[in-house]
C-alpha cells in the first residue's frame, strides 16, 4: 500500500507542475495515464464504474471526480488514484491556474481538519444504533475495534494532530 501511495504522490506532484492556463485537463489527463502505465500501475478510475478517463479534474465549480476534457480555468483538483501491486494509493489537490483573484487565492489555501474513524469488524459490515441515539454496535454482535485520528489538511500537504508517541 505504501508504495501505490507513494506513486500516486509523485504522480500528483508531476501532474501539478503541468497546470496552466493553456493546458487542458485532457492533456493533464494523457500525460498522468502515461506516467502510471510507465510506473508499471493501473488507473484505478479508468473503466471504474463506467468513469472514461486516467484522473479524476475539477475545474472550478466542479467538486469532485470531473472528467478530463477541453476545459481549464481558474482552480483545478486532480484528484490521482493508482492500482499498484493489489493496492490502491489515492490522493488529490487543488491548484491555482495563472492569475487569481485572492478570495479564489485563500479558498485554495484554506485549513480543513477532519476526525478519521476507521473501524473493523470480526464478522458483518452492518450496524444499528441503541435507542440512545448514539451507541453503534454490530447487528451480529462481533467484536470491533475502532481507531481515530485528527487530521489537518492545508495547501502545504497534511498532518496528523493526535499522532501517540512512540
Amino acid at each position: 500500500m505504501r508504495a501505490a501511495c507513494e506513486l500516486a504522490a509523485r504522480v500528483l506532484e508531476y501532474a501539478g507542475t503541468l497546470v496552466k492556463p493553456w493546458v487542458t485537463t485532457d492533456e493533464i489527463d494523457r500525460a498522468v495515464h502515461q506516467m502510471i502505465i510507465d510506473a508499471g500501475a493501473y488507473p484505478s478510475p479508468l473503466g471504474y464504474g463506467g468513469f472514461p478517463k486516467s484522473v479524476c479534474t475539477s475545474v472550478n465549480e466542479c467538486i469532485c471526480h470531473g472528467i478530463p476534457d477541453s476545459r481549464n480555468g481558474d482552480i483545478i483538483n486532480i484528484d490521482v488514484t493508482v492500482y499498484l501491486n493489489g493496492y490502491h494509493g489515492d490522493t488529490s489537490r487543488t491548484y491555482l491556474c495563472g492569475e487569481v483573484d485572492e478570495s479564489t487565492m485563500q479558498l485554495v489555501k484554506a485549513r480543513h481538519s477532519q476526525s478519521v474513524e476507521p473501524t473493523l469488524s470480526m464478522g458483518g459490515t452492518q450496524c444499528t444504533l441503541w435507542d440512545d441515539g448514539w451507541t453503534a454496535v454490530t447487528v451480529d454482535g462481533s467484536l470491533t475495534a475502532q481507531f481515530e485520528h485528527t487530521i489537518l489538511v492545508t495547501g502545504d500537504g497534511a498532518e496528523i494532530l493526535t499522532m501517540h508517541p512512540r
